[in-house]
């Protein structure tokens, strides 16, 4: 059954090892997997993932916290699946008082060093206590039940619920997936990892979620997911691609990136989300 619409017409196709089904009713795109190999950090290099994803999601999280600055100016910002911490750095520094929950050992204790006390091992649960922003950032992609996952957040989120996705929009996505790339389809996935991407929404699935969900959506924005600057690094930190074959790769991640721009959309959809039964 489509997660967003409930329907259960799909059409499927398979690349590679990933199966996906597209939801005939709203476009929803879901995918299965087998067993999975590696933890989410484990086969990382440290040098290329500092030098590549956490420059771009400390960036990120200033545009973030910035964003959602205009639809509450303070209070408590409790960030779940945290990883390093970067967006509760921005929080902090805006003047939020800061939470994060993160389960991955290696992202947690990199976390605490910078934030201390502030950051927790674990996820979400019935007894974390309730924050006035709650941030899910790369998370619900990865979730099984994530109707469940937002039902629990609406309880959770006095104020504001802010939700960063890969999108089904991007040219990235479109492109691996029309053109049969194998390689990349497998990393947009992150089909080798122990906890792949299991849902790609866009703009209007993402909404109709949310609306089923008990949320009003306030604001929408894209972000800039892979600046060229960064791209052979961050393809090759797991050791999945050689360096000269990610070099090879940038005349396309330019063009996609330029094209992206003129569009005003990309592959990172962040939508900011106000629980219906809220009085904030």
């Amino acid at each position: 059954m489509c997660p967003v619409c409930g329907g259960e017409r799909f059409e499927a196709r398979a690349i590679a090892d990933v199966a996906m089904r597209r939801c005939v009713e709203c476009g929803m795109h879901t995918a299965t997997f087998g067993e999975r190999k590696r933890t989410n950090y484990a086969d990382v290099d440290p040098r290329a993932y500092f030098g590549s994803i956490a420059r771009v999601r400390r960036v990120q999280g200033e545009e973030i916290v910035g964003f959602a600055r205009g639809h509450v100016r303070g209070g408590e910002w409790l960030d779940v699946g945290c990883g390093f911490g970067f967006v509760l750095e921005a929080a902090r520094a805006a003047g939020f008082t800061v939470r994060g929950l993160e389960p991955d050992p290696t992202a947690a204790r990199a976390a605490r060093e910078r934030l201390g006390d502030a950051i927790a091992r674990g996820t979400l649960d019935e007894t974390t206590p309730a924050a006035d922003v709650v941030s899910t950032l790369d998370v619900i992609e990865h979730l099984d039940d994530v109707g469940a996952f937002a039902r629990l957040v609406r309880r959770k989120a006095r104020a504001l619920w802010v939700i960063k996705v890969p999108s089904s929009e991007g040219l990235f996505f479109r492109a691996a997936h029309a053109l049969r790339l194998r390689g990349a389809v497998r990393r947009l996935w992150q089909a080798d990892y122990e906890h792949p991407h299991t849902l790609y929404f866009d703009r209007a699935t993402l909404t109709r979620f949310l609306a089923a969900s008990g949320f009003e959506v306030l604001a929408v924005r894209y972000l800039d997911e892979l600046p060229v600057a960064t791209a052979v690094d961050r393809l090759t930190l797991d050791g999945g691609m050689p360096r000269w074959l990610a070099r090879l790769a940038l005349p396309f991640l330019l063009a996609v990136s330029v094209l992206e721009r003129l569009r005003g959309k990309s592959d990172a959809l962040v939508v900011l989300a106000r629980p219906l039964d809220s009085t904030t």
